[in-house]
Parts: C-alpha cells; structure tokens; sequence
C-alpha cells in the first residue's frame, strides 16, 4: 500500500505539471499496488496484470467486500495506461479520470486493510 501511495502522489505531480501521459501511467500503478497487496493478503501472488483483474473480481468484488466500480475504475485504467503507454494515445480528460479513480480506489482499499 506504501508503494500505491507514493504512486498516487506522483501522479497528483504530474497531473498538476501537465505530464498528461506519466499521470496516467503512475495513477493505473497505484491502482495496480493496491489491488495487488489485496491479492497477497489471501496469500496470492498474480502472474498478470489481467489476472490481477480476474482474481480481485473473485476475491473481493465476488463476495460483496468492494464495489464493482473498483475493477470498472481499474479496468478503465488498464485500458487507458496501455494506450498512453504503447500507443502514445492519452488525454487530460482521461489522465484526470485515471487519477481521480486511484484516490477512490486507494481509499476503498485502504479502508479494507484498517
């Protein structure tokens, strides 16, 4: 969760800088750290960042513990830091849509691990 939180302010950064492209990619990692230390907590290890999606989904989203719009929110991310990523695709709508999904996503999770 520490490495989510760090992701999440670098983000913030580069959001306020106009890095459009770097808040995508670090607001989808935080998203990706906190849903991933979830998954290590039941004592799984995720070999994807698809199956990272699927096992939150079976874990958590599954048995009521978060809200669907989690995986929504990191699906949206996934799809959006691999366009900016890979195919230099990116806008400021959607950076700010991926960060402002990694503070209710780090939230969420969070809330989980108090």
């Amino acid at each position: 969760m520490q490495e989510a939180g760090e992701d999440l302010t670098a983000a913030r950064r580069s959001l306020a800088e106009g890095n459009m492209k770097w808040a995508i990619i670090q607001g989808y990692y935080a998203q990706f750290h906190a849903l991933r230390a979830l998954v290590f907590a039941r004592g799984y290890r995720e070999k994807s960042h698809v199956c990272l999606r699927h096992a939150v989904e079976a874990l958590y989203i599954d048995e009521n513990i978060l809200p669907s719009s989690v995986l929504e929110d990191f699906t949206f991310a996934m799809r959006t830091r691999e366009g900016a990523d890979y195919g230099c695709v990116y806008s400021e709508e959607d950076a700010h849509d991926v960060v402002r999904s990694a503070g209710a996503v780090l939230d969420q999770v969070g809330a989980i691990f108090e």
